[in-house]
């Protein structure tokens, strides 16, 4: 068993209690946001350690006064009595910082932190990170983003199969060795970009609208996937891709005209996506698409099971052979595949669903959503490489993803979702990291245009 210990000031933090470790200066936040929609900003900020007066009711006035008076600089602040879902991305990733000053944190972990972040807010957010540095907390960034290591953060550690393999101040190493670190090896050369899309669309979506309101729909997307195309989407979360993915697969009632391959889907019709060829690589992967408890071998064939069965018995032998040439084609490593799929780490999981969702179905059209989120860069290079070689052979790709680098370095095509809209397309030639980003914030078109010098 693996014994560890952690100092702070040279003391062992005792006891393994979240609290313990509040009560030392340590705070979390979360590559997820775990705020509460309905409730305000300052509410949110004081949730478990509300600040009341003598006959018990809320005192959001002081809290605020106190809030305030630890900030290292006005950059922090955000609508104090705005409900959370009201805030911006920007804003929630302020509050939830914001949590860890207000219970007076030294040492902050930061899980993912620009995940849904657009470019320009990704600096902003930096601004904040240099101006706690100066008054005097630590901050640990957990991230796989290298040129963010290089552009804010002063050491480095490098941590593979649980194991830290390097470690030093940034000034002493450089991007290539880093990935070399992570990876451990040298990176694959990056394969040939832009093939020339076929004639055929393999999805067609029309005038798109999920029925019903509230935030996240779609209100009227209308686009193209061609067979042997990767179209990639831009946008913050909550712009309309979760809508369209839902609307494609038959989970989410629709108005407007969604085709396969040039065939009708009818607005909630559940499996007729997968009858048509459509593949799926769900946002999350541990909800969505596999069964953890069950094994590597098994999760490999769901939804194909009929494929593998004499009968209404599954014929193990034959799933095993199968199943045993994807796990080599798409690097699935584990100890055997009989194993709990839970067993292995969240690239080599994800590798397994490609493999079904590729080799097993062999789709005309393949929806990733979220394809790369919380996977290592190793397994990203591999799904890379996947998808290029599939995009040539003919498949149509319609690739969301919250990391625009994802998305820039692979794509052919950039639509941009914003509040359920297609607002900007950016062929490969055009791609600008400034102009997508402010399309992805919903800027005018006027405000996306460069800068002219002086």
């Amino acid at each position: 068993t693996a014994t560890f210990e952690i100092l702070i000031d040279g003391e062992p933090v005792m006891g393994g209690r979240p609290a313990d470790a509040i009560h030392r200066g340590l705070g979390m936040v979360q590559q997820h946001f775990t705020l509460v929609d309905p409730l305000s900003a300052i509410d949110n900020i004081m949730l478990g350690a509300e600040v009341a007066d003598a006959v018990g009711r809320l005192d959001r006035d002081r809290a605020i006064a106190r809030l305030e008076a630890l900030l290292p600089d006005r950059s922090l602040c955000v609508p104090w009595r705005a409900r959370a879902s009201d805030l911006s991305v920007g804003e929630k990733q302020r509050v939830e910082i914001l949590k860890l000053l207000f219970r007076e944190a030294r040492v902050l972990f930061l899980d993912e932190p620009t995940a849904v972040l657009a470019p320009q807010e990704v600096e902003a957010f930096f601004e904040v990170l240099r101006g706690l540095q100066k008054s005097g907390r630590t901050i640990v960034l957990i991230t796989h983003k290298i040129g963010e290591v290089f552009q804010v953060c002063d050491t480095y550690a490098v941590l593979r199969a649980g194991r830290l393999t390097a470690h030093g101040r940034i000034t002493d190493t450089n991007p290539g060795e880093l990935v070399e670190r992570m990876i451990g090896r040298v990176p694959l050369a990056r394969p040939p970009l832009r093939a020339e899309p076929r004639s055929a669309l393999a999805l067609e979506c029309r005038d798109v609208r999920e029925r019903g309101v509230g935030r996240g729909r779609a209100k009227g997307l209308t686009f193209d996937v061609r067979a042997g195309e990767i179209v990639g989407v831009a946008g913050l979360e909550g712009s309309g891709q979760t809508s369209i993915v839902d609307a494609i697969m038959g989970l989410r009632p629709f108005d407007g005209s969604i085709k396969l391959s040039g065939q009708e889907v009818a607005s909630g019709d559940v499996g007729r996506a997968r009858a048509l060829g459509c593949g799926l690589v769900p946002e999350d992967r541990l909800r969505q698409a596999i069964w953890p408890e069950a094994s590597v071998r098994h999760n490999m064939i769901i939804g194909l099971e009929a494929s593998f069965a004499d009968g209404l018995v599954l014929n193990e032998d034959r799933i095993a052979a199968e199943t045993v040439g994807w796990a080599r084609d798409f690097d699935v490593r584990c100890a055997h595949l009989g194993a709990p799929i839970a067993s292995l780490s969240g690239g080599n999981q994800q590798k397994a669903v490609f493999a079904r969702e590729t080799i097993g179905r062999k789709p005309a059209l393949l929806v990733c959503h979220q394809p790369t989120r919380g996977v290592d860069l190793g397994a990203v290079e591999m799904i890379h490489a996947r998808l290029v070689r599939l995009r040539n052979e003919g498949l149509g790709v319609l690739y969301l993803s919250s990391e625009l680098d994802d998305v820039m370095s692979l794509c052919d095509r950039i639509l941009v979702f914003f509040e359920g809209c297609v607002v900007a397309e950016f062929p490969r030639p055009d791609f600008d990291r400034l102009r997508i980003g402010f399309a992805m914030t919903g800027a005018p078109p006027s405000a996306r245009q460069p800068a002219v010098p002086a």
